[in-house]
């Protein structure tokens, strides 16, 4: 039964965790959305969309001797 409410509690913050692991800038209004309107399906769709589509910053690509090194 803890299992099933552990499971619950990441599903429905799923959002959330996905922003702030991104570093989306917009983690605190994907939070708050979540948190206030996370309970009906359209809300919840609507935050995990935000997440995914929030810019997580510039990506910095160096090139050393011929390889490409992400960071």
């Amino acid at each position: 039964m803890m299992s099933f409410l552990l499971t619950l509690f990441v599903l429905y913050w799923l959002p959330t965790i996905i922003a702030v692991v991104r570093h989306a800038p917009s983690a605190l209004g994907v939070a708050a959305l979540n948190f206030f309107f996370g309970w009906t399906v359209i809300g919840w769709f609507m935050a995990l969309v935000w997440a995914l589509a929030a810019h997580s910053g510039p990506q910095v690509i160096v090139i050393e001797n011929g390889r490409v090194v992400r960071s």
